[in-house]
């Protein structure tokens, strides 16, 4: 299984940063290759969640997760629970710094069902992951700002 923790500081509220996250209804406006996301179940603190993927020259692909989130630690998991791959787990912790600067703490496991696509993965991941983080930093400058 493939794992990665990035760290970084934003200059944004812990808070508001959280809230960005959370709303995975919007990652289809910023997120490059989520098509769609739709909730299938939400209450207090967890979600059911897909999250519909689109890469180039490959069919949409379907992700269920498992989200649970605490507002008051400002700390989101997820957990896989079907898809195109074996297992998929992510967590995100905001911790407040100063009022308007936040570190975020972003961990990753995956691991694809067939070694071929782990291997691709793996070859492509800090790209990916990278892609992602900077597209959530966006969405926090124009949102916010």
């Amino acid at each position: 299984m493939k794992s990665s923790e990035q760290e970084i500081i934003i200059n944004h509220r812990a808070k508001d940063l959280y809230k960005i996250v959370l709303d995975v209804e919007k990652y289809s406006e910023y997120i490059p290759w989520c098509k769609e996301t739709i909730i299938k179940s939400r209450s207090e603190n967890e979600m059911l969640a897909d999250m519909i993927v689109c890469y180039k020259n490959f069919l949409p692909q379907t992700f269920t997760s498992h989200v649970m989130f605490d507002s008051k630690k400002l700390l989101i998991n997820t957990i896989y629970i079907k898809g195109p791959l074996k297992d998929l787990s992510t967590e995100w912790i905001f911790k407040k710094l100063e009022i308007k600067k936040t570190k975020i703490i972003f961990n990753v496991k995956f691991e694809f069902q067939r070694l071929l696509h782990q291997k691709l993965a793996e070859l492509f991941f800090g790209l990916i992951e990278n892609k992602m983080i900077d597209s959530f930093k966006k969405r926090a400058d124009e949102i916010l700002d």
